[in-house]
């Protein structure tokens, strides 16, 4: 065999391997968009039980920036929230109170906390059917002003299940959940979903380029072998 063919095959064997890579990451993600989502399209967590002392839990802040180089369906800056939309459901576990979920600013959300005892999530884990959360505690002594003085971003309270949904947007956010009355000692119990309308688009993108990919895979090594 001569070192053209060699070359040749040997591209046409990477070829096929990123061909197999494209068609199987195509499958995950259309299983996922068929058999993941909820009535509402969202694919959403299991239970998650958060349970401390303190007057809130937040989470880490989520910077959102896509830049202005970026296109959606040949539209350049487009809404994000068209993108993806977060949902968060939660309720509380002590039927005499209600629970507030908010989402805001990252810095407005801290200068809401401040001198206020709240744990930050810092990691998750899923595991034995079952989610393990840490938390790093930030001590205060003051109690937070009642939610309703502030201006969130998007937030739900009352009593029983609660849902918030919100488009995201450009910038540093972070989520937080607490006691509706802002007392202090927490026991909730939330699910966190997000939507993404454009996943079949990607899966079919997907399974069309490894298609194509292992067909040009095929006909390189087809060459590279065959007989004068």
């Amino acid at each position: 065999m001569s070192a053209g063919r060699i070359v040749l095959l040997v591209f046409g064997v990477i070829v096929l391997v990123i061909a197999l890579g494209l068609l199987t990451a195509g499958g995950v993600v259309l299983w996922v968009d068929n058999s993941l989502k909820d009535s509402g399209g969202f694919i959403t967590t299991s239970d998650i039980r958060l349970q401390r002392d303190s007057y809130a839990i937040v989470t880490e802040p989520a910077e959102i920036d896509l830049g202005d180089g970026w296109y959606a369906w040949g539209q350049p800056n487009p809404d994000w929230g068209d993108l993806l939309t977060v949902k968060i459901e939660g309720s509380n576990n002590d039927p005499s109170k209600g629970i507030f979920i908010g989402i805001a600013n990252n810095s407005d959300l801290q200068e809401y906390l401040k001198g206020v005892e709240y744990d930050k999530i810092v990691d998750t884990e899923y595991d034995n059917n079952r989610w393990r959360l840490d938390y790093v505690n930030h001590p205060g002594t003051s109690a937070p002003a009642t939610p309703a003085s502030e201006d969130w971003t998007a937030s739900v309270s009352g009593t029983g299940e609660q849902t918030l949904v919100w488009p995201i947007e450009t910038g540093t956010y972070s989520a937080v959940v607490m006691n509706d009355d802002v007392s202090p000692g927490l026991d909730l119990t939330v699910r966190v979903g997000v939507k993404v309308p454009a996943l079949f688009g990607l899966a079919v993108g997907l399974l069309v380029s490894g298609a194509v990919a292992l067909l040009i895979g095929i006909i390189m090594v087809a060459l590279a072998v065959r007989r004068r």
